[in-house]
Parts: C-alpha cells; sequence; structure tokens
C-alpha cells in the first residue's frame, strides 16, 4: 500500500509517499501551493506538478496511491473549502479528503490525536483533542485576536527597538544587537515593509526573532518581558482548550511551527515552569507532513501500528 500526504503552505508545500510499514519513499518541498496567495490556476499547477515529480521518484503510477491527504493552510470556512475542494477534484486522484494544516499538525505531534497542539509559524494555529471531541482555537490574523506567529513576534522586537530608541519605552541590548547584525539603523529597513516586500521581511523577522533570544540569554528586561508574553498566551490557550475537553495527564502539549522548533531552550524552560507539571512537552523533529500520511491511511482503514510510526518519524531523527 501507498499514501500520499501534502502540507500545502503560504511558502513552502511538503510531499510525503510511505507505505504501510512506515517506509519513507518520497519526502519533497516545493514552492507554497496555497490558492489565497498564489491564485486557484497557480496552485492547481502547483500541486501537480509536485505530485508527478514525486510519484515520478518513487516510480509509481497515480492510480496506485491507496488514499492522499492534504492540510491546507486558510481553509477555515465553508466558502474556502470549495475551492480547495475544486482544486484537489481535478489532481485525479483515487481517494482524497483534506482539512486545515493545524489538524494535521495535531495527528503529527501527538500521533494518537490526543493531546493539544500550538503552532507559531509564519502564523499560529490550535487544535486540540481528548479522544471523544476534537477543538480548533484561532488561526487566524492578529486584527481577529491572534498573539502568536513569527511575524506578529518579530513586530514585537522590530517596535520594542524603535520605542526604545526614541524613548517611549525601556532601553534593551536589542538596539545594539539587531543593528550591529544588519550593519544599518532599523530605520532603513522599514520601506521593505511599507512597500510590502514580504520576502525581505521575513529575512528580517528571522534575525529579529535571533535578536530576542540573544537578549534574553543577557537577561535583557524587554527580551524577557516579550518572551512573557509569547508564554502567557500559550497558557491561554491551554488554559481555554482545558475548559472545554477532558484530558487525563499527563497531557502531550505539542509546539509546531518554525518559530518554535527553532526556539531557545530558555523559552521551553519558562512555558514549562508556567504551566507545572501534568504536561509532556512535544517539540516534533518531524513535519506535520506526517500527520497527513497516517490519516490518509484512515481513509481505507489502515492504522499504522507503533513499528510503522517509530519507522516513519525516524526518517527525521525521531523518536518516541
Amino acid at each position: 500500500m501507498h499514501f500520499l500526504g501534502v502540507d500545502v503552505g503560504g511558502t513552502k508545500t511538503h510531499i510525503l509517499i510511505v507505505d504501510e510499514l512506515g517506509n519513507v519513499i518520497v519526502f519533497d518541498e516545493g514552492p507554497g501551493a496555497n490558492y489565497q496567495g498564489v491564485g486557484v490556476e497557480k496552485a492547481y499547477q502547483t500541486l501537480k506538478q509536485l505530485i508527478e515529480k514525486a510519484l515520478k521518484s518513487a516510480s509509481l503510477k497515480l492510480d496506485e496511491l491507496d488514499a492522499s491527504f492534504f492540510g491546507v493552510a486558510g481553509a477555515d470556512f465553508e466558502y474556502e473549502n470549495r475551492i480547495v475542494k475544486s482544486i484537489l477534484e481535478r489532481l485525479g486522484l483515487k481517494r482524497y479528503a483534506f482539512d486545515n494544516d493545524g489538524r494535521i499538525a495535531l495527528r503529527s505531534g501527538t500521533l494518537d490525536d490526543i493531546g493539544i497542539m500550538i503552532s507559531c509559524g509564519t502564523g499560529g494555529i490550535n487544535y486540540a483533542c481528548d479522544g471523544k471531541r476534537m477543538e480548533r482555537i484561532g488561526g487566524f490574523s492578529t486584527f481577529f485576536g491572534e498573539r502568536l506567529g513569527s511575524y506578529i513576534i518579530a513586530g514585537k522586537v522590530a517596535s520594542a527597538i524603535v520605542r526604545a530608541k526614541d524613548g517611549r519605552s525601556e532601553n534593551t541590548v536589542m538596539v545594539e544587537l539587531f543593528e550591529s547584525q544588519v550593519g544599518s539603523k532599523i530605520e532603513d529597513i522599514m520601506h521593505h515593509e511599507y512597500e510590502g516586500d514580504y520576502e525581505k521581511m521575513r529575512d528580517y523577522a528571522v534575525l529579529l526573532i535571533r535578536t530576542l533570544y540573544s537578549a534574553a540569554r543577557d537577561h535583557d528586561f524587554v527580551a524577557l518581558k516579550i518572551l512573557c508574553e509569547i508564554v502567557d498566551e500559550v497558557v491561554r490557550i491551554v488554559g481555554a482548550f482545558r475548559k472545554i475537553l477532558n484530558f487525563t495527564p499527563p497531557i502531550k502539549l505539542v509546539l509546531e511551527g518554525s518559530f518554535f522548533k527553532n526556539a531557545d531552550p530558555i523559552l521551553l524552560n519558562m512555558i514549562c515552569s508556567a504551566l507545572g507539571r501534568g504536561y509532556r512537552l512535544i517539540v516534533p523533529k518531524h513535519p506535520p507532513v506526517v500527520g497527513a500520511v497516517l490519516l490518509a491511511g484512515e481513509l481505507v482503514g489502515y492504522r499504522f501500528n507503533d513499528r510503522a510510526i517509530e519507522n516513519l518519524i525516524s526518517f527525521w531523527g525521531d523518536q518516541r
């Protein structure tokens, strides 16, 4: 048996083909295929080309895929789901399904769908399941309540630097740390944000987050305050899920997304301290697309056993 998993993001798309024993046949990364960013036709063409490339590498034909599952960023509302469905049905897959990308991240991180998943990548989204009910919290935009996301956090750092320079906020070593990295004043990069140069701003966001951690390790008050805001939001999300779901400790808390996967231990230790006992913190090495192939198997009534799952995630050096 062969299963296809696809994680459709705005900046990148992951393709994974595995067999029933959890052997990775193909794992590949391509450009973003989210229709909200590239348009419907470009999204279809990108997915078609990536799947064809993966099948060629695997020496498989399209009808040899027993089932496929797609995690799609931005698949939030019914009208969006209709558009996603119209794209996927053109691919000619024998059996497929899709859901929001947060859904596959929950499955990938917990491996059994029981626990809480908080994602902080380009944006943020949160899913949880207690074995009986599955719930989602957030995953929209800053305007509609989000406080996590690499771009949001980088913005907090940039704001703190500018405000420290003009005297509106406390002094912070992040001013010198950041400006020495870029070789210019922070004011000199502002035009990239104003002009909508998101690719350049993503690069600066990475540097701003590195600056945050460097300053926190030096016990900088402002940097530590920003980390506290992040921890507070994590605790709030966990608390919100625990009000509506029933978990038996230890509760698996999966921290997914580029921000958490590259987090300094200082942040992870702060999260553990704030939550207290009763939680098992998981920062997966393997990507969320793993959850997509696990869900693909279930479409045809196949559940990967523990040995197959161990085999699968060991491809990325992860162990459970």
